[in-house]
């Protein structure tokens, strides 16, 4: 008897990878989540930023956490001289006392997000309205962003969540992927929370693939989803997707 593949049928997987690679090509917006090591979030945001290709892109850069990377630590670049590249930070002073004390003084406001001169926003419809301004800028200045040109990468939804109810966050997500997708670009955000946690599953209807994260005996692996979750990648080491 025939297989679906042999009667032009594509098997699940066949149908994973032509949607993510369209996905890919044409812009997305991703949610990361999972609880990991540094080093690996580190690694999965310079792929989605497009650092590992030639092609030309253009990046806002967003920091909620409030701690000190340098930016060479995610692209190959001078946030002072680089004009394809913005940067955007959110620090808010309204956080209270107790969810200070509950983190350590890399969450504190004043603390530098990201090397260079960053626009400083202190609230969420602040934030929001940098990005669009950003994309704005960069629509201008090439007289039309290419698909999978724009790439925006947000640190860490924490922040924002212990600011805002969910459902303030959640419109704020819709209008930005919006407002990248009306641009063919792709945006992804970090979330270090599990899978099923009450959170990522209310969020998780907003995006077009969800990475997850996790460390197996000290290898770094990651699993992509895509369609609701109705197509996955399978745990992969956390170089192949």
């Amino acid at each position: 008897m025939d297989s679906r593949t042999d009667l032009g049928e594509e098997s699940s997987e066949e149908r994973f990878s032509d949607g993510l690679a369209q996905l890919k090509r044409q812009g997305a917006s991703v949610l990361v989540v999972g609880s990991v090591r540094a080093a690996q979030r580190q690694s999965i945001c310079r792929r989605l930023l497009g650092q590992a290709t030639a092609r030309v892109r253009r990046r806002v850069l967003v920091s909620t956490t409030g701690e000190s990377d340098d930016i060479s630590d995610l692209l190959e670049t001078d946030p002072d001289t680089d004009t394809s590249l913005t940067c955007v930070r959110y620090a808010t002073q309204a956080r209270s006392a107790a969810a200070s004390s509950a983190h350590t003084s890399s969450m504190e406001p004043d603390a530098p997000s990201i090397d260079g001169s960053p626009m400083t926003t202190t609230t969420l419809s602040e934030l929001g309205i940098a990005i669009a301004s950003a994309i704005d800028s960069f629509e201008a200045e090439s007289d039309g962003l290419e698909p999978a040109e724009l790439r925006v990468g947000v640190d860490s939804l924490v922040p924002l969540l212990e600011a805002y109810d969910t459902e303030r966050v959640f419109k704020f997500l819709h209008l930005t992927n919006g407002r990248v997708r009306d641009s063919d670009g792709m945006v992804h955000y970090h979330l270090p929370m599990d899978r099923d946690s009450d959170v990522v599953t209310v969020l998780a209807p907003l995006f077009d693939i969800i990475i997850e994260l996790r460390d197996r005996d000290g290898v770094a692996q990651e699993r992509w989803s895509i369609d609701d979750g109705d197509l996955r990648s399978g745990w992969v080491s956390a170089t192949q997707p």
